[in-house]
């Protein structure tokens, strides 16, 4: 899976996609022509400080990286932090972003077993 940098195609996402809401983080969502799904991590300052802000990215990044296997093709993902998370563990993300994913319907396999 791909990394989103460009502002626009945040923009594209944020505007156009369809979004889904966890207690803990939102996931916009949107098709892309191309081959390989594609994700961006955002985390205003309603989490916190900056070392909030990175924590919070990093627990994203680390549970979309487990799920990465059984995420579609052809998306664009934006995963928002709400201010909750920056006080979460691991294992409450992965679940998070498990549940956005499948609320989405872009898991390949929707396996209990990934749910950790």
């Amino acid at each position: 899976m791909i990394v989103m940098r460009r502002q626009n195609e945040f923009q594209r996402v944020k505007h156009s996609g369809k979004s889904w809401v966890h207690p803990l983080a939102v996931l916009q969502v949107i098709k892309n022509s191309l081959s390989y799904s594609r994700i961006g991590f955002v985390a205003s300052r309603h989490v916190g400080n900056a070392v909030k802000r990175n924590r919070a990215k990093r627990l994203m990044r680390e549970a979309i990286y487990y799920h990465d296997s059984n995420i579609l093709d052809g998306w664009d993902l934006l995963l928002i932090a709400r201010p909750t998370l920056g006080n979460c563990k691991v294992d409450d993300v992965i679940s998070a972003v498990y549940y956005l994913l499948s609320q989405s319907h872009l898991l390949i396999k929707a396996d209990i077993k990934n749910a950790r």
